[in-house]
C-alpha cells in the first residue's frame, strides 16, 4: 500500500493530560481508499525534569483516527513523536499552531536523536517565516 498509494501520508497529532493520564490523538490522511497502517515510535518525557517516563514505544496507527492513553503519570510530559523517523510522513499538530515551547523543551531535552534535530530545525523554520513575513519574532528568538 505504501508503494502504490502516490503523495506522501499526513499525521495530525493533539493531546491532552488530565488527572494523571495522557491522550494522543492521531489521524491521517492519504491518498488511498483505506487507511494505511503508520507505525508511530512514541515516547513521553516529564516537563518539569526532562526525564523519559514512557519510553519508546510503537504506536500501530490503521484506522483514520485513533486515541492512545497512557496512565499513571505523577505530572506533565511532552510528546515525543515519530521517534527515530519511524514512518515517512508529514506530522503537523491538529490545531495548526506551533508549540514552540515544546519544540524548544524537544530539541534540548529528547532522548531521541532524530526528534531533538528535527525539533531544532521546526523551530529556526518557524522563525525563518515569521522575519519573512514581518511577523514579531521575540518570544522565538528566545527559544533558539
Amino acid at each position: 500500500l505504501w508503494y502504490s498509494t502516490p503523495g506522501t501520508p499526513a499525521v495530525t497529532y493533539s493531546s491532552s493530560f488530565e488527572n494523571g493520564t495522557f491522550s494522543l490523538t492521531l489521524s491521517q490522511k492519504s491518498k488511498s481508499e483505506t487507511p494505511m497502517h503508520i507505525p508511530v515510535s512514541f515516547g513521553l518525557l516529564d516537563k518539569a525534569t526532562g526525564k523519559e517516563v514512557v519510553p519508546t514505544t510503537v504506536l500501530d496507527l490503521k484506522e483514520e483516527t485513533q486515541t492512545f492513553s497512557f496512565e499513571g503519570l505523577e505530572g506533565d510530559v511532552v510528546p515525543s513523536i515519530l521517534r527515530e523517523f519511524s514512518a515517512p510522513v508529514k506530522l503537523k499538530p491538529a490545531s495548526g499552531l506551533v508549540d514552540e515551547e515544546s519544540l524548544a523543551f524537544l530539541a534540548a531535552r529528547d532522548t531521541d536523536g532524530y526528534n531533538r534535530w528535527e525539533s531544532g530545525q521546526k523551530l529556526y523554520s518557524t522563525l525563518i517565516f515569521q522575519t519573512l513575513e514581518g511577523q514579531a519574532a521575540a518570544e522565538t528568538l528566545e527559544y533558539v
